[in-house]
């Protein structure tokens, strides 16, 4: 198996934190190697059995062996920075450890981090607009995440619990270089976009002043609308779409156009809701967050 060409960084998380917008920018750079499908989700799927590395793969997907997520990567030509991004490695448990096992210990992984409420509501939207959560209210869903927790349901419906960054973090810090270690807050990312882009060019060690474009690179959001959007949601449920990112292939315009047609405005989280969730659920893990990775998060306690 040749795997001289395998990932040398990963984004792996916070998943519903613009991590398919940063995949989307590092893609058009020249230096930096990013396979055409977006979240292999790979070393999430590995189980770890009497000590062993038991691969289930993903039917979907296909990638049920280490030979082909290193065939991701076999277009490699040039490029110095090669890396995939898959956001459920941040709050998997055992991923950590996998990507030091498979891919040493000098990756080099990005993290963005988003509001945990907000992050939350996000990922509540993305399982309505899939038709995976019947649950209308975001509150009511968030108060049946334990019992379903209990019961072994998909990270999926994890709302709360993937907001505790702190523990999740603490386990890469634990096992990589902090200095391998680049965590990005998505207000960065979607408010000073360049320089983001240039300090993540700077850790990977390519041109930092490389021109990313202008275009705003994000996942639609909504709800579904009519019949063109119950029919997308059927696709999603049943994972029919291609996992590739469509701007590649159809203009924004169209995208815009179609978007307007499929989904609806979701009603935005107040205020008030916003500051008691983060009170009652984040408040110290964000505090412990902020000493981990020297970041100031007064703005999340407001």
């Amino acid at each position: 198996m040749n795997t001289n060409k395998k990932p040398n960084f990963l984004i792996v998380g916070a998943m519903k934190s613009a991590t398919t917008s940063l995949y989307m920018y590092l893609k058009e750079h020249p230096e930096i190697y990013l396979p055409s499908i977006k979240e292999p989700m790979f070393f999430n799927n590995i189980n770890i059995e009497n000590k062993q590395s038991i691969l289930k793969g993903r039917a979907k997907k296909k990638i049920k062996s280490f030979k082909k997520y290193y065939d991701l990567f076999k277009n490699v030509n040039k490029e110095i920075a090669i890396g995939e991004a898959s956001p459920g490695y941040l709050y998997n448990a055992n991923c950590a450890k996998l990507i030091h096992k498979y891919l040493g210990g000098e990756t080099k992984i990005i993290v963005v981090l988003r509001h945990p409420v907000n992050r939350a509501y996000s990922n509540f939207l993305h399982a309505k607009r899939s038709g995976k959560e019947e649950i209308k209210e975001f509150t009511h869903a968030i108060s049946k995440e334990a019992e379903r927790i209990e019961k072994n349901w998909s990270p999926l419906y994890h709302y709360i619990n993937q907001g505790f960054y702190y523990a999740q973090l603490k386990k890469y810090y634990k096992i990589f270089p902090k200095k391998n270690i680049k965590v990005v807050l998505f207000n960065e990312l979607t408010k000073n976009k360049n320089n983001c882009l240039k300090e993540i060019c700077l850790f990977l060690n390519v041109n930092e002043n490389f021109n990313f474009s202008n275009e705003k690179k994000t996942n639609v959001s909504g709800l579904p609308y009519g019949l063109l959007g119950w029919f997308v949601m059927k696709l999603r449920y049943y994972s029919l779409l291609p996992n590739i990112v469509y701007s590649k292939i159809f203009p924004s315009s169209f995208i815009s156009f179609i978007s307007k047609i499929i989904y609806k405005k979701p009603k935005k989280l107040n205020k008030k809701l916003i500051n008691d969730l983060t009170n009652k659920y984040y408040k110290n893990d964000i505090l412990k967050l902020e000493n981990l990775i020297s970041k100031d998060l007064t703005h999340w306690l407001k």
